[in-house]
Formats: structure tokens, sequence, C-alpha cells
């Protein structure tokens, strides 16, 4: 059943999604760093990505049924976010460092900030649908 385009919202699970496309596009943009800034900034700006993924992949994998498995599925959250509020700033470094073209990082900032929105919009309806766990 199709929905009317201008009824159509995002994905609850758009947050899996985009945490994909942020991690393969850091490390395409971190593989072509200088190789001697390779363990400096490109591999801990790489990781942190990948870790955004895993802990998207993690809170969602759990399917609460009692208090602790919701703050199990809030504590992935809360590491996903803490973790793209760090990579903002690897980021930044980078791009004071490297010069990065405008339009890079233009989309690399907007995947960060989109999924960013998107984990916590995830927080805020958790915190609703498990209300009566908790």
């Amino acid at each position: 059943m199709s929905v009317i385009r201008s009824q159509r919202a995002e994905s609850e699970m758009e947050f899996i999604h985009t945490a994909r496309q942020l991690q393969i596009y850091t490390i395409q943009k971190c593989v072509g760093f200088p190789k001697r800034y390779t363990f400096y900034i490109a591999q801990p700006i790489a990781n942190s990505a990948t870790r955004v993924h895993q802990y998207t992949k993690m809170a969602n994998s759990i399917y609460p049924t009692n208090a602790h498995e919701v703050q199990l599925r809030r504590d992935y959250l809360l590491r996903a976010n803490a973790e793209l509020n760090s990579l903002i700033s690897q980021i930044e470094v980078a791009h004071e460092l490297f010069g990065l073209e405008p339009n890079v990082i233009k989309f690399w900032m907007d995947l960060v900030e989109k999924e960013l929105r998107l984990v916590k919009g995830t927080l805020k309806k958790d915190k609703a649908r498990y209300k009566n766990i908790v």
C-alpha cells in the first residue's frame, strides 16, 4: 500500500541506514588522507564512524521486554550520540589539517547531523514507546 508523498515521514529505522552510509563515506574519505596521518587522524575518524554504526545495530537488536533491556537499548543509542558528537570535532580537525573541499565537508556534516537527529528522535520515541515497561 502506498502512502501519499505529502504524508510520508522518515522511517524509524532510517538511523541504521544513515549510520551505514556515514561509515562508508567516512572510510572513503579517510583513505584519501596522507599516509603519514593514518594513525593520528584517518584511523580514529574511521573507527569512530564504525562505532556509530555498531552501536545503532546493537541498539536495534534489542527488543525490550523488561526495564533492563530498555536501558541497554537506551545506553547503545546514547553511546552512538556521544560518538557522533566526537566525530564532528574529529572531522573539523581533519578539515583544518587537509583543507577538504567545501562540498565534501558539507555532505559529510549533513550525514552526521542527520544521524544525530535520527538517533535523538529514536531515543525520544523509545521513551514514549517503553514507558509502560520501565
